[in-house]
This record gives C-alpha cells, sequence and structure tokens, in this order.
C-alpha cells in the first residue's frame, strides 16, 4: 500500500496551495509598499500644479506692467485677494525715491504670490 501511495503523489507536477498563497501574500507586501509612494506623488502633483499657476498670474501681471507708460504714484502697492479663487498677488513697484537702494531712472517691480494649500499650509 505504501507503495500504491508513493506512485501515486511522487509523479506529481504543478503548484500547492501553500505555494500560491505564499506568493499572494509577497505580491501584496509589493503593492502595499507601493501605496504611499502613490499618496505621496498625487500631493507632489498637486503643489507642482499649484506652483505652475501661481507663476502664471505672477508673470501676467508683471508683462501687463511693462505696458504700463508711466507708474503714477510710487511707491505703488496693491493687493488683490482671491485670484483663481485661492491665491493672493501682491505687486510692489519702487524707484531710487522711494529706495536708495536702486538706481536712478530703474523701477524694480516685485510680484509675489501667495496661497494656502489643501492641507491647509501657507
Amino acid at each position: 500500500m505504501k507503495k500504491r501511495l508513493s506512485g501515486l503523489f511522487g509523479n506529481q507536477k504543478g503548484i500547492t496551495l501553500l505555494e500560491v498563497m505564499i506568493s499572494m501574500l509577497v505580491l501584496a507586501f509589493g503593492v502595499l509598499g507601493l501605496a504611499p509612494m502613490l499618496v505621496v506623488s498625487m500631493f507632489g502633483n498637486s503643489y507642482s500644479n499649484q506652483v505652475t499657476v501661481a507663476d502664471a498670474i505672477a508673470l501676467d501681471r508683471f508683462e501687463e506692467i511693462k505696458t504700463w507708460p508711466l507708474v503714477s504714484s510710487i511707491p505703488y502697492t496693491e493687493t488683490v485677494n482671491n485670484v483663481e479663487n485661492i491665491f493672493t498677488r501682491l505687486t510692489q513697484i519702487d524707484d531710487s525715491g522711494s529706495d536708495g537702494s536702486i538706481p536712478a531712472g530703474v523701477y524694480r517691480i516685485e510680484v509675489s504670490v501667495t496661497w494656502t494649500d489643501q492641507e491647509a499650509v501657507p
């Protein structure tokens, strides 16, 4: 009878249920290891998008100021809230009369854009 059982299972080919479960466990740990990386990647993409929009808002304002024939009052300061619903844009123009470190005949134009992201981090 021993010969007969060993003959039946001795030529067995394929994988056992235990091997399948172990391979699934290894695969699950691998996928779980990738999950935090995907979350960080999504937050990074969101932040990059906001930086790109803020850059475009600042550049648009700077290009608009370059077309002005002259600036009426120096120092010039302007703050605009809720640009694109989340951004605040601050524009400041100085010359040698308002800041002695600026050479005569030159304007210093500063455009800064701030916002609070989705996690309330300014």
